[in-house]
This record gives C-alpha cells, structure tokens and sequence, in this order.
C-alpha cells in the first residue's frame, strides 16, 4: 500500500537574537528564512516548524505561530510545512493546533503527553480526542527519552488503524523491534513510519520506514536527504556509503543536549542563529572542538 509520508524534512531549530537576554532573546525570523533557503537547496521535501529541535517549549504559542505564519510566507508553497504543535494537556493541543490550521498547515506532529506520563489507554484518548477535533493530518512523536513514556506498539497500531487522519509515527524509541512491529502491522493502510533518530534512519527505511524527520538535515541537508532519496529507491548500498560520511555528525549533534549543537554548527556555516533560550545554553568548547573537525571532514568549511 502506497504511504502518505515520504521523504527527508529537517526539524527545523528556531534562530534567537542575542540581545543578551538569555531568558526572553526574541525568534530571529530573518535568519530562520535563511536557514529553510539553506534546506530548500540542499534537497529536503519538507520542513518541521516548532519541534523539539525548535525548542518549542521555550516559546509562547502567540511566538511559535508568529513564526510558522511568516515561514509560510518565506517558503511560498515550494515544500510541505508541518507544525510541532503537540502539549501535554490535550485541551491545549487540539486549540493550538485548531489555531494552526487557521494560518494555512494542516500537518500536525503531536508530541505525547510529556511530564504527566500517561497509561497507555490514556495515550490512546488523548490522541483520539485530537483526532476527532481537528480536520489536519496527525503524525503522532514517540521519543520517550523526553517524556518518560514509549507509545508501546500496541497503542500507535490501534491509533493508525482506527483513524485515517493519524497519517505517521515519528520513531525516535530507538526500539528497532518495535519499530518493526509497527511497520509489520500497519502495511495494509496507508500508515507511514518515519525515523527520528539520524542514526537508524537507513535502518528503519530498510525495514519499510519512509522517510525521517532529521535533526542532521539542519546542518547538511545535501547528504541527509540523499541518504533518504537512495535508500527508498533501494540503493542501499549508495546510501550507506552517504550515511557513514555523516556518522560523525550525527554522533556529535548530541554530544550536548540538542539543539545546542545545531545552533553551534549553523553559526558556524554562517547562519546567525544565536544560542537556545535558558534552561539551554551553549556547547562547551570542546563539543565546539569536535563539530569544527566534523564540518571541515564533511567540507562543509
């Protein structure tokens, strides 16, 4: 069955001023419209606003929507736009995302519910409730490294096969077998699995995955969206030879807690995106240290 999701979309990091405020810098919109030209040229399908890669959960909702509303304008229908709009309170969630689609993107990655921790049939209502409220297209984010709870495989196969506007599961359990298990369930529906973590990209695609949504591709969108391209035309041995060019990247991408390291990288390649908001803060230098050798291998400098 043809899947609805496919490709190479960058979760976008979200450009700060530096105006010596690290509590409150406001966005830098102009260097976030530098930073989609950046990924445009370099071969991504798509782009994500406002994830957790755009330290979405140190914007106000009025701030996150200020800046989808101008990137929409900037990107000027030339790649599909999805919104990070997720919450954990699904009240908040579906007004977000309701307010979202009013301002022209009706794609949707909802975070599960982080802090609160859910059970597994409370995953299930929340993202139903939203399902049920909303008229866009739901990919549903399982990164229990952030929230303190895995969508078991169970939950995300009940969702995709009980709404048909929960299109895609952005995996970043680092779980391959259960990362299988859903692929292997959900072949018979239009249902795409999606990698969230660069690092198993090749591998969930090899698997039946279509496509990732890409912390890397922010820094080196040429080779990250190449490695999807390949690997879904079933060139996989072109792909890996790609993929083990940018290993070192992906490594050093989280050697800090993401989107530090983005931020740096991109400074670096002379995009002016300024430092995460508190409680994030710079990388240390010797993380700087690393990135520096990384981009000159990559000839990125």
């Amino acid at each position: 069955m043809k899947k609805t999701f496919q490709g190479c979309y960058p979760a976008l990091i979200t450009p700060i001023k530096d105006n010596n405020n690290p509590i409150n810098n406001p966005v830098n919109q102009d260097a976030m419209n530098q930073l989609i030209d950046h990924v445009i040229k370099g071969g991504v399908d798509g782009i994500l606003i406002s994830g957790c890669t755009g330290h979405s959960c140190t914007l106000t909702w009025e701030e996150q929507i200020n800046l989808m509303k101008n990137s929409i304008e900037h990107v000027s229908n030339k790649v599909p736009i999805i919104a990070g709009d997720g919450s954990n309170c699904t009240r908040e969630a579906i007004d977000a995302a309701k307010k979202i689609e009013d301002i022209g993107i009706t794609t949707h990655l909802q975070i599960s519910p982080y802090q609160n921790k859910p059970t597994q049939e409370g995953l299930y209502q929340h993202y139903a409730a939203i399902a049920n409220k909303i008229n866009g297209k739901i990919i549903l984010y399982n990164v229990p490294g952030r929230t303190g709870k895995n969508i078991e495989p169970e939950t995300t196969i009940r969702l995709a096969k009980e709404f048909s506007n929960i299109i895609a599961i952005k995996e970043a359990s680092g779980n391959m077998e259960q990362i299988k298990t859903i692929i292997d369930n959900t072949t018979d529906i239009p249902f795409s699995v999606i990698s969230g973590d660069d690092g198993l990209t090749l591998d969930i695609i090899k698997s039946g995955g279509t496509g990732s949504i890409s912390v890397a591709a922010n820094v080196d969108p040429k080779r990250t969206s190449d490695v999807v391209h390949l690997a879904l035309e079933n060139k996989f041995e072109e792909a890996n030879t790609i993929n083990k060019q940018l290993l070192g990247l992906y490594n050093t991408l989280f050697l800090e807690t993401n989107p530090s390291p983005a931020h740096y990288a991109l400074r670096k390649l002379n995009i002016p995106v300024g430092t995460p908001r508190l409680p994030l803060v710079d990388v240390t230098d010797e993380t700087k240290r690393k990135m520096d050798e990384v981009l000159k291998n990559l000839n990125l400098l």
